[in-house]
Parts: structure tokens; sequence; C-alpha cells
């Protein structure tokens, strides 16, 4: 049981130690939870260097790369909405242990799949345990961070991109080592720290910090107009960023197969992107409090796009390189800031707002991956690279339109 009267800092003493000082003035088991999301989402990152493989071994064209792609954004984030309400309604403190280790033992068995279809049947399971994770890990982080919730959940987001960048390098190293038929020995790491974070956050504490006295019903959600409407553009915003670095990360990969580059440039290249992403992010959280979080928001949408673009038209080269990373990073560096901003124009649930940012954009995102497949099929890979790049600008209007926090 974690004390609840341990002696923390006082803010003067965390505000003169600056940024060091807010992550001491933080729950130590935030970054176990942290540690929990990263192992989660790790298993979401494999999918990326392994579409060229599955796309080979399967004899399966761009479309239906792309329905892979769509099958794990409609378990992984199209059901986190549903899991927010049952989670914000009723308490289940169950998923914060279970759903990283149902995830890893699914996603896990990939080498061993012998068909398409069981292959996107786990692939479907497996992101229904990642979905399950998500509201509930964003509802404790808050209870954990005390006066600074954007460091909490600057640190609980970066845990998971973080993990998502290090699974395609990770995937890619493993299977070089050690073959595509060894993929379930991975799932053991998950389990660990599925088993720790069960002793150290017993599920009695987890559901005390997370308790709501609500009831939480789609037609209490839509009840404020001026808060849904606010809602519904950061789901928007979300949406947009997440169609560029979905889309990169999709069919990127397929494109570097064509030109014969090994698994393991795939997997580096897609880690050290989303790597700074999440590193970038926490220290973004933190400039937030003095700039406001819509002008970083902004700067996501209008500085991504043309290092998207500009970094497919120059790759393979050194300088398309350096650009699609940059990319990666401007794309993903503002995820925290949209759910806290979605958690404070949800009324009182938190894990709501959480899965509508982090789980129905991204679903939404996920879903588009089928017709921009099929849109290259037509066009080709330079003219849909270009399209997915640019996505982002679509959401410039949405983002001058929030209140400015």
């Amino acid at each position: 049981m974690i004390s609840q009267t341990r002696e923390r800092p006082s803010e003067d003493a965390v505000r003169a130690s600056g940024a060091a000082g807010v992550l001491v003035a933080v729950s130590p088991i935030l970054f176990l939870v942290a540690t929990a999301h990263f192992f989660n989402d790790i298993y979401m990152g494999f999918l990326t260097p392994l579409f060229p493989i599955v796309m080979e071994k399967f004899q399966l064209t761009l479309p239906m790369v792309g329905v892979l792609s769509m099958v794990a954004a409609l378990a992984s984030a199209l059901s986190q909405p549903l899991f927010g309400m049952l989670f914000d309604r009723f308490g289940v403190t169950a998923s914060l242990y279970l759903a990283p280790l149902l995830t890893a033992i699914l996603v896990s068995c990939v080498g061993v799949i012998p068909s398409y279809p069981v292959f996107l049947a786990a692939l479907f399971l497996g992101c229904l345990g990642s979905a399950a994770f998500h509201p509930k890990g964003a509802s404790v982080t808050p209870t954990l961070s005390g006066s600074h919730p954007e460091m909490g959940m600057a640190i609980f987001s970066a845990g998971g991109n973080l993990g998502f960048a290090a699974g395609p390098a990770v995937i890619a190293f493993f299977i070089s080592a050690w073959g595509f038929q060894s993929t379930p020995i991975l799932a053991v790491p998950a389990a660990l720290v599925a088993g720790a974070l069960f002793l150290l956050l017993p599920a009695r504490e987890l559901k005390a910090r997370t308790a709501r006295a609500v009831r939480v019903t789609w037609k209490g959600l839509f009840a404020d107009r001026r808060e849904m409407a606010v809602l519904l553009r950061l789901v928007f915003i979300n949406f947009c960023l997440n169609v560029a670095v979905r889309g990169l990360s999709t069919f990127l990969p397929v494109y570097m197969a064509k030109l014969s580059m090994p698994l393991t440039s795939i997997g580096i290249l897609f880690t050290v992107m989303l790597a700074l992403g999440a590193a970038i992010s926490v220290f973004v959280s933190s400039l937030s409090r003095r700039t406001g979080k819509r002008i970083l928001v902004l700067i996501s949408l209008t500085a991504g796009a043309p290092f998207a673009v500009g970094g497919y038209l120059l790759f393979p080269s050194p300088a398309g390189s350096i650009l699609i990373v940059l990319a990666g990073t401007v794309l993903t560096f503002s995820n925290p800031l949209l759910i806290l901003m979605a958690q404070k124009h949800s009324g009182d649930s938190p894990a709501m707002a959480s899965s509508l940012i982090m789980g129905f954009s991204w679903g939404l995102a996920g879903l588009a991956m089928v017709p921009l497949g099929s849109i290259g099929e037509l066009i080709g890979l330079p003219g849909l690279m270009t399209i997915v790049g640019a996505f982002p600008l679509f959401a410039v209007i949405s983002c001058l339109r929030l209140p400015r926090t």
C-alpha cells in the first residue's frame, strides 16, 4: 500500500529547482505506470517493420496492408471510449494489470501465426488489451502527479510513445537475431511489469484514486454544447495529426522494403522518430505552463506537415531521413497537451476524455488507412505520402478556434 502521508517537497522548493524538482514532486509509482504504458505500447510498435514481412508472407496488396492498420485501430483505439465510459461508471481496476499482459501474449505470437485471417484475429484481440489499459492509466495519472498534471501526463504519455517508438527496433533486431518463429518470447517483460504494478499499486488503492461520484452517460457528455464543441475540435486535431503519423508508419516501410532496405534500418528510423517525439513532449508539456497549450498544438500541426512531405520527397537521402525524423517528432509532441485539454473540457469523466483523444481519434486515423491504401494503388506511393504528410494542415482552423489555454 502506498502511503498517503508521505512528505513531498514544498511548492516553492519545486519551483526553485525547475524541471528536476517537478519530477521529484510526482509519485514514484507514476513512473511504474508509465513503464507499464511503455510495455503496453511496445507491442503496437511491432507492426511497423512487420508490414512488409507480412505483406510478402501472405501475398498482400496495399489495401490489405491498410486493413491490418485498420483492424489495429478498431481494436486499440475506437473501442477506448467504451472502456472509458465503463471505467468512469464502475471503476474497473483489473485492466491496468491484465490489459498489457493480454496484448503482450497475443501480439508476440505473430511469428507463429499460420494465415492472414488468424493474424487479423490475434491482432484484433491483442489490440483490445491495449485499448483497455489507456483510459484507466490516463485517469490515475493526475492523482499521482501532485500539483503538476502537465508533467505527470507528459511522463505517462512519453512512456507509451517511447514504447511505441522502441517497438520497431526491438522486433527488427529480435527477428534478425532469433528468427520470426521466436517472437512469443517477447511476452515475458510485460508479464513482469504487470506483476510489479499489481504489487505496488494494489487494486484497492487504485480504485480509491480513480473513484468518481458520477454516472457518465452520452447524454451528459453532450449536455454542455460549448464544451462538447471544444472536445470535438480536439478529436479532429488529433485525428489529422495521427493520419500523418500512422500513414508514415504504415506505408513508408513498404516503400523502404521496395528499395531493398534492411528490416533493421526500418526499425531504427521509426524508433528514433517516435522516441524523439516522446522525449520532446516532456519538455513541451513543461513549457506549456508558460506559453499556453494552443500555440504549441498549432506548431505541431503547421511544422509537422512540411517536414513530412519534404522528407518523403527527398527520401532515401540523409536529408530525407532527417526530415522524416523531425516530422514524427513534431507531429507527436503535442499528444499529452491534447489529452489534458480534453480532460478539462469533459467535466467529471477523465477516462472518457482520455479515450476520445488516445483512442477514438487515433482509431479514425487507422480507418483512413484503407482508403488511403486504395489511393496509393491508383496514384503511387509518392502521391500518397504527399497527401498523408500534408493532412495535419486540415486542422489548423480548428486549432485557432480553441480556447487560449
